[in-house]
């Protein structure tokens, strides 16, 4: 309750002790089973960019379970978290692709967020100037390219041009997600002549 408070204040400090006991695996799965996830996705579309990085930051942690990765979905978490990519709060966007990239393991939700228009933002954080952004952004485009539906999207959606440019990146970390992500584009027939080409 506490969470929806009318008080920026209340909610806040509520918002920042969830994500503080999600910090602790013990707690994550207490904090669904009490009903704080619809209200954290709620928070995701609040104003006040703290209150907002603090529930992405909550999300992130309960995102680490098989069984919450697919409640987050369902829930309707995914339209806020691809909506806060395009904030000016490179904060915050590191954040919500980070629980992208963890939601985006799940089968289900590599297709969901594709769905859900996250792919061409995504493409977009590759070219971001903060490398935390672009290690998260890399981290879920690697994910979702493990999705043979998403394949031809990726490059359709001109994931091609930054993949490469990102092989060469003095973040080996992100290096290596840009070659997998290549080396998953590569098995489909039409991208092969796209990527040699």
């Amino acid at each position: 309750a506490l969470l929806l408070s009318q008080d920026e204040n209340i909610q806040e400090q509520a918002c920042g002790t969830i994500w503080s006991l999600s910090v602790n695996a013990d707690n994550r799965p207490r904090i669904v089973q009490e009903g704080g996830l619809p209200s954290l996705i709620t928070l995701l579309r609040h104003s006040n960019e703290k209150i907002q990085e603090l529930a992405v930051l909550a999300i992130r942690n309960i995102s680490t379970t098989d069984e919450n990765k697919i409640k987050i979905v369902r829930l309707g978490g995914l339209p806020p978290l691809i909506g806060i990519l395009r904030s000016t709060n490179m904060r915050v966007v590191e954040q919500a692709a980070g629980t992208l990239w963890s939601l985006s393991v799940s089968e289900e939700n590599q297709i969901k967020i594709v769905q859900e228009d996250g792919l061409q933002l995504l493409i977009g954080l590759l070219r971001s100037p903060n490398e935390n952004v672009v290690e998260q952004a890399a981290g879920c485009i690697r994910n979702l390219s493990m999705n043979d539906e998403n394949d031809v999207k990726i490059v359709r959606e001109g994931g091609l041009p930054p993949l490469i440019y990102l092989l060469a990146y003095p973040d080996p970390n992100i290096q290596e997600h840009a070659v997998v992500t290549l080396r998953n584009l590569s098995v489909n027939t039409d991208n092969k002549v796209m990527i040699v080409g």
